[in-house]
Parts: structure tokens; C-alpha cells; sequence
């Protein structure tokens, strides 16, 4: 359906601006009521004999500086971070955690102190390092299996770009803590570049010189500022920080086996190519442009390029191409687009608002079949044009690689994308993926990403079914992907019915670029907070998200009958944190709370996030609920979750615990809770895990981390006034979110 260009005014999202009252809390420490009694003489027995093998075998395995990387695994009920074995795998056993990995950890261990090692483990040790023993499954040299991760050399060979002199692949160091063993792997990783390793070629200096000719100094700036040698890159960072990744040409199959033969690496990927959608070919029609388009804001559009002469005049900005000529995939670039400028106007039958955009233009996709960036071609390439153009901070990613996410491990790309986004304060929106494939397609696995999926309409226009062409979720590590879902079957440039995930993601930025533009404090965290907030979907769907934002009440309004709140918080482990708020009389119904509610948090995972992407990615999470004052204490009222009573695996696998996205929905309007005071609260907690490596001694070291926060509540009287009254209540400790409350969408002030 056509938008109204006379739309009625709404009331504004309204900032929360008062401080929460934050309360300790002691945490828990291990104690003889932490030990699994019934194996302890099993595990000792089972554990020191496994160490004492080790140390028989560990001069045939792969070792530097005298010391060689073991896997330690957890039993089932002991995956907790309270349980993490820190106190038997410590130095003065000769023994470091390194990282998560698995179902368990990696450990840095001395080979000379293996008997000595399984000695106490045998036979001595506190009660400590008793509930450690317990709780410990089994531990075993890491080695080529694990770096292969079941899969065969032959397949990871065939799954890799084929390059000048070989084929491509990521690879991330083995992370040695001590100095003379992270010496001794440099050596030998150096020493790999005589035939079995290479650097990869980069684009970048080319592009340079390409930037500079067309006055593009910004850009050329930053390319050059990046080393074109990027194993040398690599070890120099892994001297400074013992982590270390890079992409590397590998000449054979013979070469690969022995590269992963040699310990120096802990984890290996193929570089895969990056694709679009083909949504096939079509005309390109004479269509002019809103005259209101040189105020709208600006979507960086990463894909085939554009050429369609009716949307340049669109164009805020171009950038140098990384993918050029025939290469290009210039008619999905032209589509997505199109659709970002005006998809309204291409789909006038559907519900969408009438939501202007302009365009930089970044031609980085190749069409199948040709030559594409590798991946940190893309992110070095971004990062460049990301900080030469500041004032674009929504950015369009409607390109997938063909290879599936990793049910534990997040990719290269959704990692380095992540860290893009974070490093620049901007917001990506990426797409989910297209059939064929069972599930998600990389880089829809970015944890700081609005990674969108497909919708199918109704027969009036509004959000219907999901899409058959889409992939669905979730994410891997926790991860609750995609965030929304939108319109997947389109018109676009060409005309033609056009299909796929891409189509929704470019429907679903404009609405992101206007979010950003109309907020007093525009946060990337909270404009997806916004987004997933306003969707239709209440509980999460694996195939939707959370459902389709409203296309009709917009994320920076509060729907008819609706006070919406948002705010930021900083917030540091071992505390919780209550925000009070008056119960406004809309809500209350005889001594009853009666109505709606909604609670939307995101957490900010940096610097908690594991640069090796295993299984505990996040080391942060957040727990959030509102809660309303029953008896002596208070009961929650959205957000009862609670994972801290759950066992550990089920509580990750069927509940999302560490992920770092919460919403909650609930509808108490029928019966009410019964309410013993005049006050509602608030309450947030962030828990972390794995301190260790990030070089942490205690949760009370970790730096305080960043949370945006959306509540909306609505009565069972659609004529009450909730907005004003809970806005006068709170009087000063609120004020307007949105830089100007009487914008019109069409027609009026963009």
C-alpha cells in the first residue's frame, strides 16, 4: 500500500536519563561441595596416567621451547565458567590455560614437568585443585585432528580459492603464553615461508594508486598505511600479543598437510569467495528521484558497484573499486540500490514507509565466476573507505560467502567484520544467506551486525510467511541470528520480481540510516535495539529472527497507547544494577498490573571476545528483567529467564545463555499480577568468563562493558494516556530521544 505522506504525528521514544543503584555481589568460589566425589579416584587415576603418557610421547610431538599445547576437556555437568580448572593447570604445575576451546581448554604445558605433574595429580592436591580433577574429563596432546577439525586435507584443498602459486587459507598461530616458546614458534613458522607457505598477494596497492588519481586522498591514505606483507604482519603482532592470524598461499596438497603437521597453527580455514545473489537481468526504466534526496541520510553500499544512470544522482559519495570492469557484479549492486534509495516506490503495494536514502558506493563483489576479493582484501578495503567517510554510519552488506557458519565457531569474516563495526562505530546490516545450503551462510555470524533474513507478504501487503529462499538460524556460539526479517520477494531496478535475502537487507537499512539519523545520541548497539525492539515477532524464530520491524509505527516512536524508554548503561561484573521507575496508572487495575510489556538489551562484548572465534566466543553476557514489588522483595515481570539455575550445556543450547542479545515480551492484561507497592525496577547483571585470556587475574579487573536498553509498556485502556503520565512521573530524568519529534516522513523535512 502507498505510504501517507500526511502521516500522524507520534509521540517520541523518550531517553531514560537517571543512574541505577548498583549492589555487590559475592561471587561464588570452589569449595569440597564443588567435588564430583563419586569420580574423583577415577579421575585421578585416568587423568595422571594420561599425563603420564604425555610425557613419554611429548619429544615426538610437535613442541617449542620445551613446551607443547594439550586439550583438556570438561565432563557434561562441569562447563560452567565456575568450574574452569585454573587451579590444576597453573604454573607452578608447569601447566597455563591458554583459550576455550571445544568442550574444554587448551593448555600450555612443560614438557620436563609432565611426571612430576602427574605425580600430584595422583596423589596430592587441595580441595581446589580436587574439584578441578573431578571435573575434568580426559586431557591429550592437541594435534592434527583437531586442527583439521574433521575434516580431511583433500577437502579443505578443493574448498580454497585457487590463487597464482596455490590455494588460500586463514590460519590463526598456536598461542603459546610463555616467551621462549612464542619465540621458538615464530622460528618455525618463518621458516615455513621455504615452500610451504606464502603471503597472500593484497589488492591494496593498486587500489592506492587508483585512489590517489582520482583525488581520493583519504582512502589512498589508508591503504597505504596498511603492510602489504602480511605474514610479517602477522609475526609481529604474535610477538607483541602471543595471538596472532593471517591468510597464506599454500603451493600443494602435500604442502598443506605438512604446514598443519607443524604445530604452529591451531586453527585452519579455507579462504572462500564472496558472492551476491544473481537475481537475473532486466531493463533499466526512467524513474525520478524525491526532491527531498540531498537531506537523506547515507547507506554505504558494499557490493557490485553502480551504474544506473537514473540513481547517480543518488550518489553521496564513490569510493576506488576493489572489484572493477566485467568483474563486477554491478546489476545486484544497481538493484540493492535502487531498493535502498526508494523501495517504496518499487513496491507501492506493500506496507513500507516512504524513507529516502543517498548512497557511498563501494564496488567490492565479483559475479560467480570471477576473481573476488579474499577476505582481508575486504576488510583492510573497508576499513580504509569506513574511516574516510565518517559520516556514513549505516553500511549495507548484501553478499554472502557459500560456505555455512560453524555450529561452534564463528568465521574470519564475521569476526573481522565485528571488529570493523566496533573500531568505527558504525552499523552493518548484512544478510542471512540464500539456498542451497542448511543453514546461514558467513558472514551472518557477526556478532555486531544486523544480520537480516527473508519474509514473504500477504495478499494486503503486510509481513507474511517466511521465505523459502532465505536461510535460517541461529548463529553459532549462542548467537541468536538473524536479528529481524524482511520482504524478500521485491521489484526492483529492472522490474522484474526479484528474490533472495539481499533484497531484504537493502529494505531494512534505510530504516536503520533514518533510526540513526533521527536519535540526540545515535549508537550502532542501539539502533538495532530499536529495530529488533519494534518487530513483530515477540519470542525469537530461527527463520524470521525476531521478526519484521514495524512498518508503520517507525523504531524512534512509541505506538498508540505505548511508552517506550531507552537508555545506556556502563556496567562492571559482580554487581547488580536496578533502575526504579513509578508505576504509571494505566498499568494498575484494582491493586493489579495489567497490560504489556517489552524489554529489548544488548550488550557490548569488547574487549570480552575470543580472537580464536571457538565455542566461548563471548566472554560476557547480561541478564535483564523488569520486576514489581510482591510481599518483601520483588517478582520478575518480563525476563524470568534464569540461566544460573540451569545446567550449563542445556542452558547453551536451548537458551541462548551467552548470547548478547535479550528480549523479552509478555502480555499480563488478562489477569494482572497482584502488586504490592507503587514501584517498578529495573534490574541488569553482566557475567564473564575465561579471564585468564585476556591477561585478567579476576572479574574484578574486567573493565566496566557498554549496554543500550528499550522498554515499552502499554495498559489494557487504549484511551489512557500512559506516555504523559509515566513522562511526567519521571519528570527531569527524561527528555526526547529523537533530535526533532514533528518530522513528517514524506513531504516534509528529511
Amino acid at each position: 500500500m502507498a505510504s501517507d505522506p500526511r502521516r500522524p504525528l507520534l509521540n517520541p521514544v523518550l531517553r531514560f536519563t537517571k543512574e541505577p543503584r548498583p549492589e555487590a555481589i559475592t561471587g561464588r568460589g570452589k569449595s569440597a561441595a564443588g567435588i564430583k566425589t563419586e569420580r574423583l579416584a577415577t579421575q585421578r587415576a585416568r587423568l595422571s596416567e594420561a599425563v603420564a603418557d604425555m610425557a613419554e610421547q611429548g619429544a615426538r610431538h610437535p613442541h617449542f621451547g620445551g613446551r607443547a599445547v594439550a586439550y583438556a576437556a570438561m565432563f557434561e555437568d562441569s562447563l560452567a565458567p565456575t568450574w574452569t580448572p585454573s587451579d590444576l593447570f597453573q604454573p607452578s604445575h608447569g601447566a597455563r590455560l591458554i583459550a576455550p576451546h571445544a568442550q574444554g581448554y587448551l593448555v600450555e604445558l612443560e614438557l620436563a614437568a609432565l611426571p612430576r605433574f602427574s605425580a600430584f595429580i595422583r596423589n596430592f592436591g587441595t580441595v581446589r585443585d580436587e574439584v578441578d580433577i573431578s571435573r575434568v574429563e580426559m586431557v591429550r596432546f592437541y594435534d592434527q585432528s583437531d586442527v583439521l577439525q574433521d575434516r580431511s586435507i583433500d577437502s579443505l584443498w578443493e574448498q580454497a580459492v585457487e590463487q597464482e602459486g596455490g590455494r588460500a587459507f586463514f590460519l590463526w598461530l598456536t598461542p603459546f603464553r610463555t616467551g621462549d616458546a612464542a619465540e621458538q614458534l615464530l622460528l618455525q613458522f618463518a621458516g615455513l615461508r621455504d615452500g610451504i607457505i606464502a603471503p597472500t598477494r593484497p589488492q591494496l596497492p593498486d587500489l592506492a594508486t587508483a585512489a590517489d588519481a582520482v583525488g581520493d586522498r583519504a582512502v589512498a591514505h589508508a591503504l597505504r598505511a596498511i603492510p602489504t606483507d602480511r605474514v610479517g604482519r602477522a609475526l609481529r603482532e604474535y610477538r607483541q600479543r602471543r595471538r596472532a592470524r593471517t591468510s597464506v598461499l599454500v603451493p600443494s596438497r602435500e604442502a598443506l598437510a605438512r604446514l598443519v603437521a607443524s604445530g604452529t597453527v591451531v586453527r585452519l580455514d579455507p579462504v572462500m569467495p564472496i558472492v551476491t545473489t544473481q537475481p537475473g537481468e532486466g531493463r533499466e526504466p526512467d524513474r525520478p528521484l524525491p526532491a527531498n534526496l540531498a537531506n537523506a541520510p547515507i547507506v554505504g553500499v558494499v557490493d557490485g558497484g553502480l551504474d544506473a544512470s537514473s540513481y547517480l544522482p543518488a550518489e553521496a559519495w564513490r569510493a576506488p573499486p576493489l572489484v572493477a570492469g566485467a568483474a563486477a557484479d554491478v546489476m545486484h549492486g544497481n538493484r540493492v540500490t535502487s531498493l535502498i534509495v526508494q523501495g517504496y516506490d518499487w513496491n507501492n503495494n506493500l506496507t513500507l514507509p516512504a524513507l529516502t536514502c543517498r548512497v557511498g558506493t563501494a564496488a567490492a563483489i565479483a559475479k560467480r565466476g570471477h576473481r573476488g576479493p579474499t577476505e582481508e582484501d575486504l576488510i583492510d578495503y573497508l576499513d580504509a573507505v569506513i574511516g574516510a567517510h565518517p559520516e556514513t554510519k549505516v553500511w549495507n552488506l548484501s553478499f554472502n560467502q557459500d560456505l555455512p557458519c560453524s555450529d561452534d565457531d564463528v568465521s574470519y569474516l564475521g569476526h573481522a567484520l565485528a571488529e570493523l563495526a566496533r573500531r568505527h562505530d558504525v552499523l552493518l546490516v548484512n544478510s542471512i544467506g540464500n539456498v542451497p545450503a542448511d543453514r546461514l551462510k558467513r558472514p551472518a555470524d557477526c556478532e555486531a551486525a544486523l544480520t537480516v533474513g527473508g519474509r514473504l507478504h500477504t495478499e494486503t501487503g503486510t509481513p507474511g510467511d517466511k521465505c523459502p529462499v532465505s536461510l535460517a538460524g541461529p548463529g553459532p556460539c549462542g548467537m541468536l541470528k538473524p536479528d529481524v526479517s524482511h520482504f524478500s520477494h521485491v521489484r526492483a531496478l529492472g522490474g522484474a520480481i526479484i528474490s533472495g535475502s539481499s533484497f531484504a537487507t537493502a529494505l531494512t537499512s534505510p530504516l536503520a540510516a533514518h533510526t540513526m539519523e533521527r536519535l540526540r545520541h545515535p549508537n550502532p548497539d542501539l539502533v538495532r535495539a530499536l529495530l529488533i525492539h519494534s518487530a513483530d515477532g515477540g519470542a525469537y524464530d530461527p527463520a524470521t529472527g525476531f521478526g519484521t520491524p514495524d512498518l508503520v509505527t517507525l523504531p524512534w516512536e512509541c505506538q498508540p497507547g505505548t511508552v517506550t524508554l531507552q537508555w545506556e548503561a556502563e556496567l562492571r561484573d559482580r554487581a547488580s544494577y536496578y533502575w526504579e521507575l513509578p508505576i504509571p496508572p494505566a498499568l494498575l487495575h484494582n491493586g493489579r498490573l495489567r497490560g504489556q510489556g517489552r524489554l529489548t538489551a544488548i550488550l557490548n562484548p569488547h574487549p570480552m571476545v575470543d580472537e580464536f572465534a571457538g565455542p566461548n566466543y563471548f566472554s560476557a553476557r547480561i541478564n535483564t528483567a523488569v520486576q514489581y514489588p510482591r510481599g518483601d522483595g520483588f517478582t520478575n515481570l518480563l525476563g524470568s529467564m534464569d540461566t544460573d539455575r540451569i545446567r550449563e550445556h542445556v542452558a547453551r543450547a536451548d537458551h541462548y545463555k551467552w548470547c548478547t542479545v535479550r528480549h523479552h515480551h509478555k502480555d499480563f492484561s488478562a489477569r494482572g499480577h497482584q502488586v504490592d507497592g507503587d514501584t517498578l525496577r529495573i534490574y541488569a547483571r553482566v557475567y564473564t568468563r575465561d579471564h585468564y585470556v585476556y591477561g585478567y587475574a579476576s572479574a574484578d579487573e574486567v573493565p566496566a562493558l557498554n549496554a543500550v536498553f528499550v522498554l515499552s509498556l502499554s495498559g489494557i485502556d487504549d484511551g489512557a494516556d500512559i506516555y504523559n503520565q509515566l513522562r511526567d512521573q519521571l519528570g527531569v530524568f527524561v527528555e526526547p530521544s529523537v533530535i526533532h519529534s514533528d518530522i513528517e516522513i514524506e513531504g516534509g523535512d528529511l
